[in-house]
Protein backbone atom coordinates (compact mmCIF):
# COMPACT_ATOMS: atom_id res chain seq x y z
CA UNK A 1 0.00 0.00 0.00
CA UNK A 2 1.21 3.51 -0.77
CA UNK A 3 3.11 4.70 2.30
CA UNK A 4 2.23 8.31 1.53
CA UNK A 5 -1.40 7.48 2.26
CA UNK A 6 -0.78 5.97 5.69
CA UNK A 7 -0.38 7.54 9.10
CA UNK A 8 1.20 6.07 12.22
CA UNK A 9 -0.87 5.54 15.36
CA UNK A 10 -0.84 8.48 17.74
CA UNK A 11 -0.60 11.25 15.16
CA UNK A 12 -3.31 13.90 14.86
CA UNK A 13 -6.69 12.57 13.87
CA UNK A 14 -6.68 9.55 16.16
CA UNK A 15 -7.75 11.49 19.21
CA UNK A 16 -9.20 14.92 19.79
CA UNK A 17 -6.81 16.69 17.47
CA UNK A 18 -6.79 20.39 18.22
CA UNK A 19 -5.19 23.14 16.18
CA UNK A 20 -2.10 24.14 18.12
CA UNK A 21 -0.99 20.56 18.80
CA UNK A 22 -0.40 19.91 15.10
CA UNK A 23 0.39 21.94 12.00
CA UNK A 24 -2.47 24.17 10.91
CA UNK A 25 -3.73 23.28 7.43
CA UNK A 26 -6.61 25.76 7.14
CA UNK A 27 -7.06 29.03 8.98
CA UNK A 28 -10.11 31.27 8.80
CA UNK A 29 -9.42 34.82 9.98
CA UNK A 30 -12.59 36.82 10.75
CA UNK A 31 -14.28 35.55 7.60
CA UNK A 32 -17.58 37.21 6.67
CA UNK A 33 -19.86 36.35 3.77
CA UNK A 34 -22.76 38.56 2.74
CA UNK A 35 -25.30 38.13 -0.05
CA UNK A 36 -26.64 41.64 -0.48
CA UNK A 37 -27.89 42.73 2.94
CA UNK A 38 -28.03 39.15 4.24
CA UNK A 39 -25.08 37.95 6.35
CA UNK A 40 -24.64 34.21 5.75
CA UNK A 41 -21.41 33.87 7.77
CA UNK A 42 -20.49 36.22 10.57
CA UNK A 43 -16.81 36.44 11.57
CA UNK A 44 -15.74 32.78 11.28
CA UNK A 45 -12.39 32.60 13.06
CA UNK A 46 -10.77 29.21 13.69
CA UNK A 47 -7.96 26.83 12.71
CA UNK A 48 -8.16 23.28 11.38
CA UNK A 49 -5.20 21.00 12.08
CA UNK A 50 -3.40 18.58 9.81
CA UNK A 51 -4.95 15.12 9.96
CA UNK A 52 -8.02 16.34 11.83
CA UNK A 53 -11.61 15.24 11.25
CA UNK A 54 -13.35 18.59 11.69
CA UNK A 55 -17.13 18.93 11.40
CA UNK A 56 -19.31 21.99 10.95
CA UNK A 57 -22.69 21.21 12.49
CA UNK A 58 -25.89 23.22 12.60
CA UNK A 59 -29.44 23.61 11.31
CA UNK A 60 -30.28 24.62 7.76
CA UNK A 61 -29.27 28.20 7.02
CA UNK A 62 -26.64 28.40 9.76
CA UNK A 63 -23.79 29.14 7.31
CA UNK A 64 -21.94 25.81 7.39
CA UNK A 65 -22.20 25.02 3.67
CA UNK A 66 -21.33 28.61 2.74
CA UNK A 67 -18.22 28.35 4.93
CA UNK A 68 -17.25 25.09 3.20
CA UNK A 69 -17.79 26.65 -0.23
CA UNK A 70 -15.49 29.53 0.72
CA UNK A 71 -12.79 27.06 1.78
CA UNK A 72 -13.27 25.23 -1.54
CA UNK A 73 -13.13 28.47 -3.52
CA UNK A 74 -16.68 28.33 -4.90
CA UNK A 75 -17.48 31.53 -2.96
CA UNK A 76 -15.22 34.43 -2.01
CA UNK A 77 -15.32 36.02 1.45
CA UNK A 78 -16.83 39.48 1.74
CA UNK A 79 -14.23 40.19 4.43
CA UNK A 80 -11.46 38.29 6.21
CA UNK A 81 -8.94 35.75 4.94
CA UNK A 82 -8.73 32.02 4.31
CA UNK A 83 -5.25 30.52 4.54
CA UNK A 84 -4.20 27.11 3.21
CA UNK A 85 -0.82 25.99 4.55
CA UNK A 86 -0.16 29.59 5.55
CA UNK A 87 -0.91 31.03 2.09
CA UNK A 88 -3.86 33.38 1.57
CA UNK A 89 -6.16 31.64 -0.93
CA UNK A 90 -9.21 33.87 -0.39
CA UNK A 91 -9.29 34.84 -4.07
CA UNK A 92 -7.66 31.71 -5.52
CA UNK A 93 -9.96 29.75 -7.89
CA UNK A 94 -11.02 26.23 -6.82
CA UNK A 95 -8.84 24.35 -9.32
CA UNK A 96 -5.73 26.04 -7.95
CA UNK A 97 -6.40 25.07 -4.32
CA UNK A 98 -5.02 21.76 -3.08
CA UNK A 99 -8.38 20.66 -1.67
CA UNK A 100 -11.05 18.37 -3.10
CA UNK A 101 -14.81 18.29 -2.48
CA UNK A 102 -17.22 15.35 -2.23
CA UNK A 103 -20.87 16.24 -2.73
CA UNK A 104 -24.04 14.38 -1.81
CA UNK A 105 -24.67 13.17 -5.39
CA UNK A 106 -21.09 11.75 -5.79
CA UNK A 107 -20.88 12.92 -9.48
CA UNK A 108 -19.29 9.69 -10.76
CA UNK A 109 -18.90 9.35 -14.54
CA UNK A 110 -21.50 6.75 -15.55
CA UNK A 111 -19.68 5.67 -18.75
CA UNK A 112 -16.38 4.94 -16.95
CA UNK A 113 -15.32 1.97 -14.89
CA UNK A 114 -14.63 2.34 -11.18
CA UNK A 115 -10.88 2.25 -11.89
CA UNK A 116 -11.13 4.96 -14.56
CA UNK A 117 -13.32 7.14 -12.32
CA UNK A 118 -10.71 7.06 -9.57
CA UNK A 119 -7.86 7.56 -12.05
CA UNK A 120 -9.48 10.49 -13.86
CA UNK A 121 -7.77 13.32 -11.96
CA UNK A 122 -4.35 11.71 -12.09
CA UNK A 123 -4.54 11.13 -15.83
CA UNK A 124 -5.67 14.72 -16.38
CA UNK A 125 -2.57 15.78 -14.46
CA UNK A 126 -0.41 13.61 -16.80
CA UNK A 127 0.78 11.37 -13.96
CA UNK A 128 2.72 8.36 -15.37
CA UNK A 129 0.42 5.37 -15.86
CA UNK A 130 2.47 3.13 -13.54
CA UNK A 131 1.96 5.63 -10.72
CA UNK A 132 -1.74 5.94 -11.63
CA UNK A 133 -2.17 2.18 -11.35
CA UNK A 134 -0.37 2.04 -8.01
CA UNK A 135 -2.31 4.92 -6.43
CA UNK A 136 -5.71 3.77 -7.69
CA UNK A 137 -5.04 0.20 -6.56
CA UNK A 138 -3.97 1.47 -3.12
CA UNK A 139 -7.11 3.61 -2.74
CA UNK A 140 -9.44 0.81 -3.82
CA UNK A 141 -7.81 -1.35 -1.14
CA UNK A 142 -8.34 1.36 1.48
CA UNK A 143 -12.03 1.75 0.60
CA UNK A 144 -12.29 -2.08 0.47
CA UNK A 145 -13.53 -2.30 -3.10
CA UNK A 146 -10.55 -3.68 -5.11
CA UNK A 147 -12.70 -6.35 -6.76
CA UNK A 148 -15.05 -3.68 -8.19
CA UNK A 149 -12.40 -1.96 -10.35
CA UNK A 150 -13.98 -3.00 -13.68
CA UNK A 151 -17.60 -2.28 -12.77
CA UNK A 152 -19.62 0.79 -13.76
CA UNK A 153 -21.18 3.11 -11.15
CA UNK A 154 -24.70 1.83 -11.90
CA UNK A 155 -23.58 -1.62 -10.78
CA UNK A 156 -22.73 -0.34 -7.28
CA UNK A 157 -24.85 0.28 -4.19
CA UNK A 158 -25.17 3.76 -2.72
CA UNK A 159 -22.55 3.04 -0.06
CA UNK A 160 -20.14 1.64 -2.68
CA UNK A 161 -20.61 4.71 -4.88
CA UNK A 162 -19.87 6.87 -1.84
CA UNK A 163 -16.58 5.07 -1.23
CA UNK A 164 -15.56 5.32 -4.90
CA UNK A 165 -16.27 9.07 -4.82
CA UNK A 166 -14.02 9.29 -1.74
CA UNK A 167 -11.26 7.32 -3.46
CA UNK A 168 -11.41 9.61 -6.50
CA UNK A 169 -11.20 12.71 -4.29
CA UNK A 170 -8.28 11.32 -2.25
CA UNK A 171 -6.13 9.80 -4.99
CA UNK A 172 -4.26 13.05 -5.76
CA UNK A 173 -3.41 13.54 -2.06
CA UNK A 174 -5.11 16.89 -1.32
CA UNK A 175 -4.24 18.83 1.82
CA UNK A 176 -7.90 18.62 2.84
CA UNK A 177 -11.03 16.80 1.75
CA UNK A 178 -14.28 18.77 1.97
CA UNK A 179 -17.49 16.78 2.42
CA UNK A 180 -20.87 18.49 2.06
CA UNK A 181 -23.52 16.26 3.70
CA UNK A 182 -22.25 13.25 1.70
CA UNK A 183 -24.35 10.70 3.62
CA UNK A 184 -27.67 12.49 3.24
CA UNK A 185 -28.92 10.31 0.36
CA UNK A 186 -28.30 7.00 2.16
CA UNK A 187 -30.84 5.08 4.24
CA UNK A 188 -30.42 5.01 8.03
CA UNK A 189 -28.55 1.70 8.43
CA UNK A 190 -26.21 2.40 5.52
CA UNK A 191 -25.64 5.94 6.78
CA UNK A 192 -24.63 4.62 10.21
CA UNK A 193 -22.28 2.06 8.65
CA UNK A 194 -20.71 4.72 6.42
CA UNK A 195 -20.03 6.94 9.43
CA UNK A 196 -17.65 4.30 10.75
CA UNK A 197 -16.21 3.68 7.28
CA UNK A 198 -15.51 7.38 6.74
CA UNK A 199 -13.68 7.63 10.04
CA UNK A 200 -11.66 4.49 9.30
CA UNK A 201 -10.68 5.79 5.85
CA UNK A 202 -9.73 9.18 7.28
CA UNK A 203 -7.49 7.52 9.86
CA UNK A 204 -5.78 5.41 7.24
CA UNK A 205 -5.07 8.16 4.73
CA UNK A 206 -4.18 10.79 7.34
CA UNK A 207 -5.69 13.67 5.36
CA UNK A 208 -7.69 16.49 6.95
CA UNK A 209 -11.44 15.96 6.51
CA UNK A 210 -13.83 18.92 6.80
CA UNK A 211 -17.35 17.60 7.10
CA UNK A 212 -20.62 19.55 6.89
CA UNK A 213 -23.76 18.05 8.43
CA UNK A 214 -26.99 18.92 10.22
CA UNK A 215 -27.00 15.47 11.83
CA UNK A 216 -25.59 15.56 15.35
CA UNK A 217 -25.04 11.79 15.47
CA UNK A 218 -22.80 11.95 12.40
CA UNK A 219 -20.74 14.75 13.92
CA UNK A 220 -20.42 13.11 17.34
CA UNK A 221 -19.50 9.73 15.84
CA UNK A 222 -16.78 10.83 13.44
CA UNK A 223 -15.28 14.13 14.55
CA UNK A 224 -12.14 15.06 16.41
CA UNK A 225 -13.63 18.54 16.86
CA UNK A 226 -16.98 20.10 16.02
CA UNK A 227 -17.91 23.70 15.23
CA UNK A 228 -21.57 24.22 16.16
CA UNK A 229 -23.07 27.01 14.05
CA UNK A 230 -26.32 28.96 14.18
CA UNK A 231 -27.49 32.04 12.28
CA UNK A 232 -24.09 32.51 10.67
CA UNK A 233 -22.22 32.42 14.00
CA UNK A 234 -19.89 29.78 15.40
CA UNK A 235 -21.34 29.20 18.88
CA UNK A 236 -18.79 26.67 20.13
CA UNK A 237 -15.83 24.62 18.93
CA UNK A 238 -14.74 21.57 20.90
CA UNK A 239 -14.39 17.81 21.03
CA UNK A 240 -17.59 15.74 20.88
CA UNK A 241 -17.32 15.16 24.64
CA UNK A 242 -16.95 18.89 25.35
CA UNK A 243 -19.81 19.83 23.04
CA UNK A 244 -22.15 17.26 24.60
CA UNK A 245 -21.27 17.58 28.28
CA UNK A 246 -20.04 21.18 28.49
CA UNK A 247 -22.05 23.37 26.08
CA UNK A 248 -21.26 27.07 26.33
CA UNK A 249 -24.66 28.32 25.11
CA UNK A 250 -28.26 27.25 25.55
CA UNK A 251 -28.49 26.72 21.79
CA UNK A 252 -25.65 24.18 21.81
CA UNK A 253 -27.10 22.44 24.87
CA UNK A 254 -30.45 22.02 23.15
CA UNK A 255 -29.19 21.27 19.65
CA UNK A 256 -26.79 18.49 20.63
CA UNK A 257 -28.87 15.52 21.74
CA UNK A 258 -31.76 15.90 24.13
CA UNK A 259 -31.38 18.13 27.18
CA UNK A 260 -33.48 19.18 30.14
CA UNK A 261 -32.91 22.93 30.54
CA UNK A 262 -34.12 24.79 33.62
CA UNK A 263 -33.72 28.51 34.41
CA UNK A 264 -31.98 29.02 37.75
CA UNK A 265 -30.45 31.89 39.72
CA UNK A 266 -27.00 31.72 41.30
CA UNK A 267 -27.23 31.98 45.09
CA UNK A 268 -23.55 31.45 45.93
CA UNK A 269 -20.28 30.18 44.53
CA UNK A 270 -17.85 28.58 46.96
CA UNK A 271 -14.81 26.68 45.73
CA UNK A 272 -15.86 24.38 42.90
CA UNK A 273 -19.55 24.31 43.86
CA UNK A 274 -22.34 26.66 42.85
CA UNK A 275 -25.64 26.77 44.73
CA UNK A 276 -28.62 27.80 42.59
CA UNK A 277 -32.29 28.56 43.24
CA UNK A 278 -34.95 27.05 40.99
CA UNK A 279 -38.40 28.38 40.12
CA UNK A 280 -39.90 25.75 42.45
CA UNK A 281 -38.01 27.22 45.39
CA UNK A 282 -35.60 24.30 45.62
CA UNK A 283 -31.85 24.75 45.90
CA UNK A 284 -29.37 22.63 43.98
CA UNK A 285 -25.59 22.21 44.27
CA UNK A 286 -23.87 22.10 40.89
CA UNK A 287 -20.18 21.88 39.82
CA UNK A 288 -18.86 25.27 38.71
CA UNK A 289 -17.35 23.84 35.53
CA UNK A 290 -14.24 25.94 36.10
CA UNK A 291 -16.17 29.19 35.64
CA UNK A 292 -16.88 32.06 38.00
CA UNK A 293 -20.61 32.53 38.66
CA UNK A 294 -21.77 35.77 40.24
CA UNK A 295 -24.54 35.62 42.88
CA UNK A 296 -27.80 36.85 41.39
CA UNK A 297 -26.90 35.97 37.81
CA UNK A 298 -29.41 34.07 35.68
CA UNK A 299 -28.01 30.84 34.21
CA UNK A 300 -29.35 27.53 32.88
CA UNK A 301 -29.23 24.17 34.61
CA UNK A 302 -28.72 21.32 32.11
CA UNK A 303 -29.42 17.69 32.96
CA UNK A 304 -29.16 15.07 30.23
CA UNK A 305 -31.95 12.41 30.16
CA UNK A 306 -29.55 9.60 31.02
CA UNK A 307 -28.63 11.45 34.23
CA UNK A 308 -32.18 11.63 35.63
CA UNK A 309 -33.38 8.68 37.73
CA UNK A 310 -36.44 8.05 39.93
CA UNK A 311 -35.82 8.59 43.65
CA UNK A 312 -36.25 4.86 44.35
CA UNK A 313 -33.33 4.03 41.99
CA UNK A 314 -29.68 4.32 43.10
CA UNK A 315 -27.89 7.56 42.19
CA UNK A 316 -24.43 7.07 40.71
CA UNK A 317 -22.34 9.26 43.02
CA UNK A 318 -23.12 12.03 45.48
CA UNK A 319 -26.72 13.26 45.27
CA UNK A 320 -27.01 16.63 43.54
CA UNK A 321 -30.69 17.46 43.43
CA UNK A 322 -34.28 16.29 43.28
CA UNK A 323 -37.48 17.60 41.65
CA UNK A 324 -41.07 16.46 42.46
CA UNK A 325 -42.79 15.43 39.22
CA UNK A 326 -45.76 13.60 37.72
CA UNK A 327 -45.22 10.95 35.04
CA UNK A 328 -46.94 11.94 31.77
CA UNK A 329 -45.57 9.37 29.32
CA UNK A 330 -43.69 6.05 29.27
CA UNK A 331 -42.37 4.74 25.92
CA UNK A 332 -40.34 1.55 25.53
CA UNK A 333 -37.39 2.21 23.15
CA UNK A 334 -35.41 -1.01 23.44
CA UNK A 335 -32.35 -0.27 25.58
CA UNK A 336 -34.20 2.40 27.56
CA UNK A 337 -37.67 3.52 28.56
CA UNK A 338 -38.32 7.15 27.66
CA UNK A 339 -40.07 8.63 30.69
CA UNK A 340 -41.55 12.11 30.37
CA UNK A 341 -42.57 13.94 33.52
CA UNK A 342 -43.95 17.36 34.43
CA UNK A 343 -42.70 19.47 37.32
CA UNK A 344 -45.06 21.27 39.66
CA UNK A 345 -44.45 24.54 37.76
CA UNK A 346 -45.29 22.95 34.42
CA UNK A 347 -41.87 22.26 32.92
CA UNK A 348 -41.61 19.00 30.94
CA UNK A 349 -38.55 16.81 31.58
CA UNK A 350 -37.43 13.53 30.08
CA UNK A 351 -35.43 10.65 31.56
CA UNK A 352 -33.94 7.63 29.77
CA UNK A 353 -34.37 4.77 32.22
CA UNK A 354 -32.45 1.51 31.95
CA UNK A 355 -33.33 -1.81 33.62
CA UNK A 356 -31.32 -0.80 36.69
CA UNK A 357 -33.71 2.14 37.21
CA UNK A 358 -36.70 -0.23 37.58
CA UNK A 359 -39.04 1.69 35.23
CA UNK A 360 -41.70 -0.99 35.72
CA UNK A 361 -42.57 0.63 39.05
CA UNK A 362 -43.82 3.72 37.22
CA UNK A 363 -47.09 4.38 35.42
CA UNK A 364 -48.68 7.45 33.82
CA UNK A 365 -49.95 9.66 36.64
CA UNK A 366 -47.40 8.39 39.18
CA UNK A 367 -45.87 10.95 41.51
CA UNK A 368 -42.11 10.55 41.64
CA UNK A 369 -39.10 12.65 42.62
CA UNK A 370 -36.58 12.72 39.75
CA UNK A 371 -33.02 12.90 41.09
CA UNK A 372 -29.52 13.27 39.72
CA UNK A 373 -25.95 13.00 40.92
CA UNK A 374 -23.90 16.09 41.74
CA UNK A 375 -21.72 15.49 38.65
CA UNK A 376 -24.80 14.86 36.51
CA UNK A 377 -25.80 18.52 36.19
CA UNK A 378 -24.07 21.33 34.34
CA UNK A 379 -24.48 25.10 34.41
CA UNK A 380 -24.75 26.72 30.99
CA UNK A 381 -23.46 30.29 31.46
CA UNK A 382 -26.46 31.81 29.73
CA UNK A 383 -30.06 32.47 30.71
CA UNK A 384 -33.01 30.98 28.86
CA UNK A 385 -36.58 32.19 28.60
CA UNK A 386 -38.55 30.46 31.39
CA UNK A 387 -41.25 29.72 28.79
CA UNK A 388 -38.66 27.66 26.86
CA UNK A 389 -37.68 25.59 29.90
CA UNK A 390 -37.90 21.81 29.85
CA UNK A 391 -37.07 19.29 27.14
CA UNK A 392 -35.10 20.58 24.17
CA UNK A 393 -33.88 18.46 21.30
CA UNK A 394 -32.54 18.92 17.80
CA UNK A 395 -34.96 18.37 14.94
CA UNK A 396 -33.35 15.34 13.36
CA UNK A 397 -34.58 13.80 10.11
Amino acid sequence: MNEVLLREEGTPGHGAAVAGTADVVIRLENVVKKFGEYTAVESADFDIAEGEFFSMLGPSGCGKTTTLRMIAGFEQPTAGRILLDGVDVSKTPPHKRNVNTVFQNYALFPHMSVFDNVAFGLRNAKVPEAEVTKRVTDLLEIVRLPEYAKRRPNQLSGGQQQRIALARALVNLPKALLLDEPLGALDLKLRQAMQLELKRIQREVGITFIFVTHDQEEALTMSDRIAVMTQGRTDQIGTPTQIYHQPTTAFVAGFIGTANLLPVTVRSHEGTTVTVDSRTGSQFRVPSGGRSHQPGSEVTLMIRPERLVPSFAPVDGVAGGSIPTTVTSLVFQGPVVRCEVQTDVGSALVAHLGPEDDPGRLSVGSRVDMTWAYEGAYLVPEAIDPEAAGITQSNQP
